[in-house]
């Protein structure tokens, strides 16, 4: 039996598969005939892509793939393709789903991935809703910026050890961020800047350069938007 998951994976893999040429020969098609069901609009499925985890919404309306990798959104056209369903975009950049695998380019670095149940902290973050992420080290801390009915900043400081919610945050007046008191009284200040930012502990290049101070602390980090 089929896991719900590979059902779905099968499903993509047959998205952009030729229909069979008629055979002039075999007579007219039977009006008895059950045509295939139609394809759902967009289908999700998580690929981990050796040490990458890539989530990819399957946009069958559109005829678009949008793959988000750690900060990255990346948005490919439907390609040709033999078999499979096939994404390609002008500069090089492919994903290629065969059944519940599929083969990933990326900036010229060639991936093989598998379905997977796992889902990127991003994306994990980027499904809860929340609009901006961050991190930093020396120690490790986090922050998650919430939009809605009850907009807030949670703050994860010191590797775990102080945990602050900031309800409330007001946008800064004099630049993109935000600014508001923390549920332990501490003022709190988050300066973000559009700009290529590393932490200095990996190869990934962030989006984003935070400036983030709580009380008399200062921390610097990188983060993303996640909803652009």
């Amino acid at each position: 039996m089929r896991t719900p998951l590979a059902c779905l994976v099968l499903l993509l893999a047959t998205a952009c598969r030729p229909s069979p040429t008629p055979d002039a020969t075999a007579g007219p098609a039977s009006s008895d005939a059950t045509p295939p069901p139609p394809l759902p609009e967009s289908v999700s499925a998580n690929f981990r892509c050796g040490d990458l985890l890539a989530g990819a919404a399957f946009d069958n309306a559109n005829g678009e793939l949008v793959l988000t990798i750690n900060t990255r959104r990346i948005v490919l056209p439907q390609a040709m393709a033999a078999s499979g369903a096939r994404y390609a975009d002008a500069d090089g950049n492919e994903f290629w789903n065969k059944g519940d695998s599929a083969s990933l380019t990326l900036d010229g670095q060639r991936h093989d991935c598998r379905v997977t149940e796992e889902r990127s902290p991003w994306d994990e973050a980027r499904r809860r809703g929340v609009e901006f992420r961050g991190l930093g080290t020396e120690p490790f801390w986090a922050l998650e910026v919430h939009g809605g009915p009850e907009p807030r900043i949670e703050l994860d400081l010191d590797l775990g050890e102080r945990q602050l919610l900031v309800p409330r945050p007001q946008a800064l007046a004099d630049g993109e961020g935000y600014a508001g008191q923390a549920d332990d009284g501490s003022q709190v200040t988050l300066r973000i800047a559009r700009e290529e930012c590393s932490d200095g502990m990996s190869d990934q290049v962030f989006p984003a350069a935070i400036e983030l101070s709580v009380g008399d602390r200062e921390y610097r980090g990188c983060g993303a938007f996640l909803q652009e």
